[in-house]
């Protein structure tokens, strides 16, 4: 990754989650690296409302569709109004930071999928009211979004995270790599930490005659071996954020063995350390070609709903 301006579109409905999107990138972006532009889709009224205006029986409603309109443009612009003065309450130079207002022509998802197309590096959205009912793990439009996020790195927002401390979960693929250097040169403030996080599954035994073939040693010598094996990694990790200023005492490494899911002990470590932010590459060591995910990220979409999700490309 190189040390060019990363441009950065914060996609936003109005709603307290997007607004929590807007003081997350506050916060956490370095300003002297970022070019963030706020959007928002605005919904249309069907044109078939407006061709009933014609019939007397509705001219009472379509005045109270314009009004509705432009309540939604005013809300609009209110809304971004209190961005810029976010932004500039947290130090971004005015010309760095930008808004816009579309009117929707795809659909919202589509539309915001368009707009990041056009060269951004980074786009941030929160994760949708319908993240907080059992079971959903996305909205529909985080998830559309999720689902194109091939060219772009993609921050989704859940609650109100802060970006003090930042758990980088990392394995030794290129996709790893890519996390920590995303992290140092997108989260790089000069009062927060950073943790390299590895966690190695166990192996079950649950069918009978299975513990004769895996016994205990040779189920811990697989644990000492694959703890020894991510140690290089680490290692070249740590370089890395060196050469970013970062300096040794910001940085710190972490390895679990033995976990049942390495998806949920990222998120159980994010939460008993208070991690505002979890780190991760799109796609890991292992995963199939076949798809554009991997088995770990996947998942956690779905687990860490209080942080802010970085999935890296």
């Amino acid at each position: 990754m190189s040390e060019k301006i990363r441009k950065i579109l914060v996609a936003v409905d109005g709603s307290e989650q997007s607004m929590a999107a807007v003081r997350y990138v506050c916060s956490s972006v370095q300003h002297s690296k970022a070019e963030v532009v706020v959007y928002q889709v605005m919904s249309k009224v069907p044109e078939v409302f407006w061709d009933l205006g014609r019939d007397p029986a509705w001219e009472k409603k379509i005045a109270s569709l314009r009004a509705w309109e432009q309540q939604q443009e005013t809300l609009a612009a209110g809304f971004m109004n209190t961005s810029l003065e976010c932004f500039k309450e947290a130090g971004f130079n005015p010309g760095s930071v930008t808004t816009k207002i579309g009117r929707q022509k795809e659909g919202i998802a589509r539309d915001i999928i368009a707009e990041a197309r056009q060269g951004y590096d980074v786009v941030v959205i929160g994760r949708g009211k319908a993240s907080t009912e059992e079971g959903t793990p996305l909205g529909s439009v985080a998830s559309k979004i999720l689902g194109a996020a091939t060219s772009f790195s993609l921050w989704l927002i859940g609650g109100k995270p802060n970006s003090d401390k930042v758990l980088i979960a990392m394995d030794s693929s290129e996709g790893g790599l890519g996390a920590v250097k995303h992290a140092g040169l997108m989260l790089n403030q000069s009062n927060n930490s950073m943790t390299l996080f590895h966690a190695i599954r166990g192996i079950s035994i649950s069918t009978e005659g299975m513990e004769d073939i895996f016994p205990e040693a040779y189920r811990q010598q697989l644990m000492n071996d694959a703890e020894s094996e991510i140690q290089p990694a680490l290692q070249l990790a740590r370089e890395h954020l060196k050469k970013l200023d970062i300096a040794g005492e910001r940085v710190s490494t972490k390895i679990l063995t033995s976990v049942k899911s390495r998806a949920a002990a990222i998120v159980q470590e994010a939460k008993q350390g208070g991690y505002g932010t979890i780190v991760v590459g799109r796609r890991g060591i292992s995963e199939v070609a076949e798809f554009s995910m991997g088995r770990v990220t996947n998942k956690l979409t779905q687990l860490a709903k209080e942080q802010a999700l970085c999935i890296v490309v």
